[in-house]
């Protein structure tokens, strides 16, 4: 037992694209504690990005029974998920395959296929979304499945998030919101289509019931109790996605025109408003999904934030500190353009056959330079896809948080290529602390819930800013993307 004991608490845990991440917050909003478990990914193939279903259990397990220690009564337990992120369930429960996880892009014929022989008002129909159907998206992937892993996919009754996954395992039951199950089902009704159905080679759904990220799913079984280390009982929400559930962290969800920069290894970027446009290469998250205080999302997941500066580490043999600390030799903004797409790229081109590509350089420039403007250029697709979710009424302020949003250098960067005022959350685990604000009740939360710092921008940065937005838009069409003005 700790000093924590008998206080009531919440157990929020994320499961990351690298690690389960867990702590404990009270009501008030404070985190109490803090673990984590690692885990791999595997890469078989080209394009294929996979891992171990059963890593997810051990993970959340060790993360829960570490912080189970800490004595704190708990008073409900939930879930957030990296997504699209795909496991393939037989009826009991048990994964029949290997994770497909978000950056897996090995749906690329079925890609092609699918945006040849479906329009925007089909997809509408079946998903109550569009958007482009590249590799990495849902459908593809499902296709891939049927077609290639014919066996696996006749074994399969469930495809599910990852948290929906060890929820199940948790409390025998099968359940998920219904921003976890786009692409599968309908966002509103939460129901398969019949013809997709059909394409699908499937006679029942193989999505589970969709409600309320804060719905109660169940119960922890006596069984899952004793190899978790929690009490049986304990009451289990739905959950929600990662950048969701980061995403209410913010405050965006309690504050119109707040703008978000959920930066990890890949990023979220967004705005909430009231109605208006919906640009064609970012989701809307419609206030039904979950009732607050009537505000729409309008966002776009990139594929690079953090993952630059792991390149960047690797291509030059050193710590993430030492590459961050070349900022220093460079303050201000610099000539360099980098296009940060060593993934291709998601929002707003949604384009995997995008290609990173530095501009600009001569035999003056060296170490230095070449830090600052590949940290640059994922503040510079930040600021892209934040005018996409602004449309065309800027946000009174953009919230940072995550963990490649640590580094005070790097955010000044930001602030003066966003040339917004920018809020740095004080707790950077906005998934988990989103989650914990909904198992809660996340309506009227206590105001430390959002406590943050305040970056304001150079206005002096403002000209070279834009002319370097001006430089890094892609003018036309990418290729199976959207156009971007």
């Amino acid at each position: 037992m700790t000093a924590l004991a008998r206080e009531r608490a919440v157990l929020a845990l994320d499961l990351g694209t690298s690690a389960c991440r867990g702590a404990l917050y009270s009501s008030l909003g404070e985190r109490l504690a803090l673990a984590s478990a690692e885990y791999p990914v595997h890469r078989p193939a080209a394009h294929f990005v996979e891992q171990d279903p059963r890593d997810y259990l051990e993970a959340a397990r060790h993360v829960c029974r570490q912080l189970a220690q800490e004595g704190c009564e708990i008073a409900a337990l939930g879930f957030s998920t990296q997504t699209p992120t795909l496991v393939f369930c037989n009826e009991r429960g048990d994964a029949v395959a290997p994770a497909i996880l978000w950056q897996d892009a090995r749906g690329q014929e079925e890609a092609r296929w699918l945006g040849e022989n479906t329009d925007a008002a089909r997809r509408a129909k079946w998903f109550g979304l569009d958007l482009p159907i590249g590799a990495a998206a849902t459908p593809a992937k499902l296709l891939w499945m049927k077609r290639h892993r014919s066996e696996v996919w006749r074994a399969t009754r469930w495809v599910v998030q990852p948290k929906d996954y060890v929820v199940a395992h948790l409390t025998g039951r099968f359940m998920t919101d219904h921003w976890c199950a786009k692409w599968i089902a309908h966002l509103a009704s939460g129901e398969v289509h019949p013809e997709y159905l059909a394409l699908l080679g499937k006679d029942v759904s193989p999505c589970p019931p969709a409600g309320s990220p804060a719905a109660v799913v169940g119960e922890v079984t006596p069984e899952a109790g004793a190899q978790w280390g929690l009490p049986s009982g304990v009451a289990v929400i739905v959950g929600w996605s990662d950048a969701l559930a980061g995403v209410l962290a913010t405050g965006a969800l309690h504050h119109e025109r707040r703008g978000f920069v959920l930066a990890g290894t890949s990023e979220i970027i967004g705005m909430s408003r009231r109605g208006g446009g919906q640009h064609p290469g970012l989701y809307r998250v419609p206030v039904g999904l979950l009732e607050l205080h009537g505000l729409e999302l309008h966002f776009g997941p990139t594929q690079a934030g953090g993952e630059c500066l792991n390149w960047l580490a690797r291509l030059f043999g050193k710590t993430h500190e030492e590459i961050l600390d070349a900022l220093d030799q460079r303050p201000g903004l610099g000539a360099l353009l980098f296009r940060p797409y060593l993934h291709g790229e998601r929002a707003p081109y949604w384009n995997h056959e995008l290609c990173a590509s530095l501009e600009g350089v001569r035999a003056e420039h060296g170490f230095a330079d070449i830090v600052q403007a590949v940290l640059q250029g994922v503040a510079l697709q930040e600021r892209l896809v934040l005018e996409c979710a602004e449309g065309g009424e800027p946000a009174t302020e953009v919230v940072l948080a995550g963990g490649a949003a640590r580094d005070p250098r790097w955010n000044r960067l930001r602030a003066n290529i966003l040339q917004r005022r920018l809020l740095v959350m004080h707790d950077m685990e906005a998934s988990l602390r989103g989650i914990a604000l909904l198992a809660w009740g996340a309506r009227d939360p206590a105001p430390d819930w959002f406590a943050a710092g305040e970056v304001l921008p150079d206005r002096a940065c403002e000209p070279l800013a834009r002319e370097l937005l001006d430089r890094f838009r892609l003018a036309d069409r990418a290729p199976g993307g959207v156009i971007v003005r």
